[in-house]
């Protein structure tokens, strides 16, 4: 009687889960971007709202919650409601470098997150203020990271960030002395390196590309040279094992249904296919 009455639980459980996944989603859907406008997240998460609108048929909120290399945002998110309504970014900052680095994170980045889909690769790249640095490849760079008295300042999206790593990796494998300067987003370090506070910065390629005019990118952090962009080196060429290769995707809390998150997946797997997303 005890296991006729448990499976008949169970499946009316299931049967809720189906009807609620079905009805999902009843209200405007949040989409929490723990990083600044104009940063990679920021573009896709906008970009990916349009489509959700569309296919699930109601308003998608975008919410830039910014602060301490994304985990602000993030931890924002992890202790969400979790009927699905709102979901975030994440990248291998929130969830992998920062987390390791940093001795209290206010959630747990396996454990707290239901995984959703994966947006894009993000190419990391270093570039310069060429008046401050004129340096036009790595080993220019290296030999100037050597050389200039007192170190090189470089600027990146905070402290633990996977652009800090790669200034690091290049202090411990070269012999540089290029010194971190933490800043409260990637935008924000690309512009203070154009207005000259600073010669250096690490950011995403994405984040750099339109300042082509103002500052020279030197080399990505890929572990090959990108198809689109043949001519730009990795740094791996000059100092090998120096490679940090981004990535953004898309989570939900831990409990979200599994049928809502299947829904939620589907949707954005087929707005990520979209030839104007894409």
């Amino acid at each position: 009687m005890k296991w006729t009455m448990w499976m008949l639980a169970l499946a009316f459980g299931l049967c809720a889960m189906l009807a609620y996944a079905q009805d999902f989603p009843r209200q405007p859907l949040r989409i929490i971007v723990p990083f600044a406008q104009g940063t990679v997240a920021d573009m896709i998460g906008r970009l990916v709202a349009e489509e959700l609108k569309i296919s699930l048929g109601q308003p998608v909120i975008v919410e830039n919650r910014v602060g301490v290399s994304g985990l602000v945002g993030v931890g924002s998110l992890a202790h969400a409601p979790d009927d699905g309504h709102t979901i975030g970014i994440g990248n291998e900052a929130t969830h992998v470098t920062v987390p390791l680095v940093r001795k209290k994170v206010a959630y747990d980045p396996v454990k707290d997150f239901t995984p959703l889909a994966v947006a894009v690769r993000t190419p990391m790249a270093i570039a310069v203020n060429p008046k401050l640095l004129p340096v036009r490849d790595v080993a220019g760079l290296l030999e100037a990271g050597r050389a200039t008295a007192g170190g090189i300042a470089f600027g990146t999206m905070g402290e633990g960030s996977p652009q800090q790593l790669i200034g690091e990796l290049l202090n411990q494998r070269a012999g540089t002395h290029f010194i971190h300067v933490p800043c409260a987003s990637s935008p924000e370090a690309v512009q203070d390196a154009i207005a000259g506070k600073r010669p250096m910065v690490i950011s995403t390629l994405a984040t750099l590309l339109p300042h082509q005019d103002k500052l020279r990118i030197v080399a990505i952090a890929d572990p090959a040279r990108l198809p689109a962009l043949p001519a730009l080196p990795t740094i791996a060429e000059t100092v090998p094992g120096v490679v940090l290769t981004g990535w953004s995707g898309f989570f939900a809390p831990a409990k979200v249904p599994p049928a809502v998150a299947g829904k939620l997946s589907k949707a954005l797997a087929a707005a990520l296919h979209k030839p104007a997303v894409a």
